[in-house]
């Protein structure tokens, strides 16, 4: 008819009428999950690297998660409510609205692209110790699925085949996101057994009994490793972190022992480990974190077959990064030895001396492997010549360069080995330390143990062997019975035989021996026994270890 107008529809309506809107909103939420690291894999970083943030992030919310169970069983329950209300209503033929079904398929999208990312991430780091996320990754997938297209059901004869694989294909997704559910519903309704409380008094409590200080020193890289530094740490100033204790006023004691601590491959920051540095010191003693450059790249270093064997490995990088942890005992050698000393130290000790003559030496991963190598630089110092306390976690290879062989000609009668691995650490595995265990064979064999973590998915949370217990980002209940119980005793044998304290050395001696005291992890909240650490005095001989010769 003459003088009538064609009204245009909206452009947004335009683009959710035509065939292509579900998949691009399922694009658009897969982009939005994946996009930090797509960004990282652009600028040249490693599929490990590009989704480590997100590892971190779920951790985070991991933690979250595990702490308000009720409140996510609440809000899951009211959006599946919301969403069984929307499949019923599509029954009947009353579909949601385009910004709703824009939402929902978002919603799947990006839910299926962050648990792909959940899925490398299970395999590489975490190893089934994250129950909720998936169960909340289901949830959503679930509720987004049957608002968006209803109650499933099996394709009709009505149907082609683009109708049939539409049908199928909703079927095959809700039942994926019932099986994600599925292992986490005992947790969200609260019948799932609970871990054992971290320990409220003793060894793995709150760290005490004193404050602690911790001052920065640089100290100089050589310049063969400065040449070489990847771009990674430029803007590190590697330093030593000196943690010292507050002590009273008149302690009774003449100083305080040492410790030396060594991050992981690539994780510098003190932030990782303040946890572990707070046990130590807290104890009193003063504790040194190195750290040390990783980012290095020594000529033929990228394309470079590593060998490794019997706990060693003979890549090129070792070199660099011992001349800088070289360069830094010297410094705190004189830091230690200076007349005067600084007064920042003498601020918070006082007229105490630090005694490196009674040492506490470790470290994590790549750290781990290289506090057996500065152990034995610092017998040059005759440091850890009266008492003498290694604990590696979950340690990497140590370098096989002849110049850079530990050899222990100083380590006294007062010496414990701990070397620690854990049953899903995907990352170093058992073998390393299960042949560096060789190196100590001169102490007692009560007193040189190799401890095996095991996981233990008995109930809720799981408590997952992995190789970060260590660090601060994954500090959680199989952390406080496992690790920390253990540190608090180190630190607290230490000391006591430093101040001639027997009875204290006795009892931590006690929790630091193949014994329950140390293998013991308490129980499950309906009374069954947490897996116990498993102590070995020869590795060598278990078959658990057989693969590893």
């Amino acid at each position: 008819m003459e003088g009538e107008v064609t009204q245009e529809k909206p452009l947004f309506q335009r683009f959710a009428d035509s065939p292509q809107f579900p998949l691009a909103m399922m694009a658009f939420g897969a982009f939005i999950a994946w996009a930090e690291s797509l960004l990282m894999l652009v600028q040249g970083e490693s599929i490990e690297n590009a989704i480590w943030p997100q590892a971190v992030r779920t951790l985070s919310w991991t933690f979250i998660l595990r702490e308000n169970v009720f409140s996510i069983a609440f809000l899951s329950a009211l959006f599946l409510g919301f969403c069984v209300y929307s499949s019923i209503q599509y029954h009947r033929g009353h579909r949601l609205n385009k910004s709703f079904q824009a939402i929902f398929f978002s919603l799947i999208g990006g839910v299926f692209a962050s648990w792909i990312i959940f899925v490398l991430m299970d395999y590489r780091y975490i190893r089934g110790a994250f129950l909720l996320l998936p169960t909340i990754y289901g949830v959503l997938l679930l509720g987004s699925t049957l608002a968006i297209r209803g109650p499933p059901g099996l394709p009709d004869s009505t149907q082609d085949w683009k109708g049939k694989s539409k049908t199928l294909l909703h079927v095959a997704t809700v039942f994926l996101a019932a099986w994600l559910v599925m292992p986490g519903i005992p947790a969200l309704i609260g019948i799932a057994p609970s871990p054992p409380p971290a320990p409220t008094m003793g060894y793995g409590a709150e760290a005490g009994p004193f404050d602690r200080t911790t001052l920065r020193y640089a100290y100089p890289l050589p310049e063969e490793v400065v040449a070489i530094q990847g771009p990674t740490e430029e803007d590190i100033e590697f330093s030593i972190y000196l943690t010292l204790p507050h002590l009273p006023e008149e302690p009774g004691i003449e100083g305080v022992p040492l410790a030396i601590l060594f991050h992981a491959f690539n994780n510098p920051s003190i932030d990782s480990y303040t946890n572990w540095i707070d046990h130590l010191s807290a104890k009193g003693m003063v504790v040194a974190y190195i750290q040390y450059p990783t980012d290095v790249r020594p000529e033929g270093g990228e394309d470079f077959e590593p060998t490794i064997i019997d706990g060693t490995s003979d890549w090129p990088h070792h070199v660099p990064r011992m001349l800088s942890i070289e360069s830094a005992l010297n410094r705190l050698n004189e830091i230690i030895t200076a007349s005067p000393r600084e007064a920042a130290i003498d601020e918070v000790l006082g007229n105490l001396a630090i005694m490196p003559e009674h040492l506490w030496i470790g470290g994590h991963s790549l750290g781990g492997a290289y506090s057996l190598q500065a152990l034995g630089m610092v017998q040059a110092y005759s440091w850890g010549n009266e008492t003498l306390m290694v604990d590696t976690e979950m340690a990497a290879a140590r370098p096989v360069q002849e110049q850079w062989l530990p050899e222990y000609t100083n380590l006294p009668q007062n010496s414990i080995v701990h070397l620690v691995v854990s049953e899903d650490d995907m990352t170093v595995g058992q073998c390393n330390s299960v042949h560096q265990h060789a190196l100590f064979e001169q102490i007692d064999s009560n007193q040189s143990l190799l401890l095996y973590i095991p996981s233990d998915r008995y109930g809720f949370p799981r408590l997952v062997a992995t190789h970060y217990i260590p660090a601060n980002e994954a500090h959680d209940t199989l952390a406080d019975w496992a690790f920390y119980r253990r540190v608090d005793a180190q630190a607290d044998w230490v000391v006591a035989h430093s101040r001639g304290d027997l009875n204290t050395a006795d009892f931590a001696y006690a929790n630091l021996v193949n014994t329950g005291m140390l293998t013991d992890l308490g129980k499950w909240s309906d009374g069954v026994d947490v897996l116990p650490i498993q102590a070995y005095t020869d590795p060598s001989e278990s078959k658990r270890f057989a693969d590893c010769f």
